[in-house]
């Protein structure tokens, strides 16, 4: 009976130091981990770099423009040059965060702290394959060319570019790069996300 007793308290301390050894390997690894991943700036870089090429905001609209224009010397209207046309077309305009302006200015492993310099249009593109042209004026003396058309499409693109600005692109931006940040942050294990805009 004794014996048994003996063998007994043998298994469960043998037991009980299997259990401390398992666990904290378990969080040595975790540690380690941690302290190999989670603190290198590089690789959470990198991850950053990947999340901000999905998370453009992107502004689509069409646009219809009428175009008046004719020919003149020294402020004098030349009779007979005159020429008209309205232009629809498509737009988008992409903004987001560049990875160069992102800065990890504190990484604990734990927490980090990010700031963004600054949030920007990164792109804005016209569809050419719906660019449509209507009821076209035109004279003999002045005739109407593709180029005119692109160059009238292309001084509309920086007053798009502004209205979009005041209707709160430059927020959307913000908020989209925010949580796209934070949530890949928070699968890496970060306990605490401070991200601060210059």
């Amino acid at each position: 009976m004794w014996q048994k007793a003996k063998k007994i308290k043998k298994i469960v301390i043998l037991l009980f130091i299997l259990i401390v050894v398992t666990t904290g390997s378990y969080f040595i690894y975790k540690f380690k981990t941690n302290q190999n991943i989670y603190k290198d700036n590089t690789k959470v870089m990198d991850t950053i770099s990947q999340v901000l090429n999905l998370s453009t905001v992107k502004y689509s609209y069409s646009n219809v423009v009428t175009v008046k224009k004719d020919k003149s010397i020294n402020d004098i209207k030349i009779p007979f040059t005159e020429k008209s046309f309205i232009i629809k077309y498509n737009g988008v305009i992409n903004g987001g965060v560049k990875p160069e302006d992102i800065n990890i200015s504190k990484n604990t492993g734990d927490k980090i702290f990010i700031e963004i310099e600054r949030c920007e249009i990164l792109d804005h593109y016209i569809d050419d394959d719906n660019i449509y042209v209507y009821d076209v004026k035109s004279s003999i003396f002045n005739k109407l060319e593709i180029q005119d058309v692109l160059e009238d499409i292309s001084k509309y693109k920086k007053e798009y570019e502004e209205k979009a600005l005041k209707e709160g692109l430059m927020d959307e931006i913000k908020n989209s790069t925010k949580s796209s940040i934070k949530n890949m942050l928070k699968n890496m294990g970060y306990k605490e996300i401070v991200i601060t805009f210059k």
